[in-house]
């Protein structure tokens, strides 16, 4: 993918935004690397319950669904202990990073890890979230951990640096 997909609330309309090629990317990569093993290989999706703008993954094996949403993301969220990265959003978008930053700030799992923010004018001017959180973090580990930034390549940099970080001390 040459970029990220762009949010667009679709309203009664299609599932998904066709203009964005993410979804027949994913099924191009299913296609093109097919599993060698699936009967010897475990995965799951846990697409959201409500929203049909967004299909469950093509890469899972297994499809699973929560009633609650919110319970569906504080455990992926619970689970993504090597960090998170917030692509432009709406409300359901924001209600994780702050499911994120309460994990991370009450450290609940005992495990504190970052934050990435994909699309600086989005997070700082559009939905001034990550200003915000800035000052709630200011005084806690994680505080270190939140990133903000317009390049993917350097978002990567960041998720392998604190992997390999994290992997060390273990």
């Amino acid at each position: 993918m040459n970029r990220w997909p762009s949010y667009k609330p679709i309203c009664n309309t299609q599932l998904y935004d066709p203009i964005d090629r993410w979804l027949d990317t994913a099924f191009e990569v299913v296609e093109k690397y097919p599993m060698i093993a699936p009967e010897q290989s475990q995965s799951l999706g846990i697409p959201t319950w409500l929203y049909g703008h967004e299909p469950p993954t093509c890469f899972a094996l297994n499809i699973a669904k929560y009633f609650a949403n919110s319970v569906r993301e504080e455990g992926l969220l619970a689970i993504a202990t090597c960090g998170v990265v917030f692509a432009p959003g709406s409300a359901g978008t924001i209600q994780e990073i702050f499911q994120d930053a309460t994990q991370n700030h009450y450290n609940s799992f005992g495990v504190i890890s970052p934050m990435i923010f994909l699309g600086e004018d989005f997070w700082q001017v559009e939905k001034p979230v990550y200003p915000l959180l800035r000052r709630l973090a200011r005084g806690y580990p994680y505080y270190d951990l939140l990133r903000i930034s317009n390049d993917r390549q350097q978002i990567v940099k960041w998720l392998v640096q604190f992997r390999s970080s994290t992997s060390r001390r273990s």
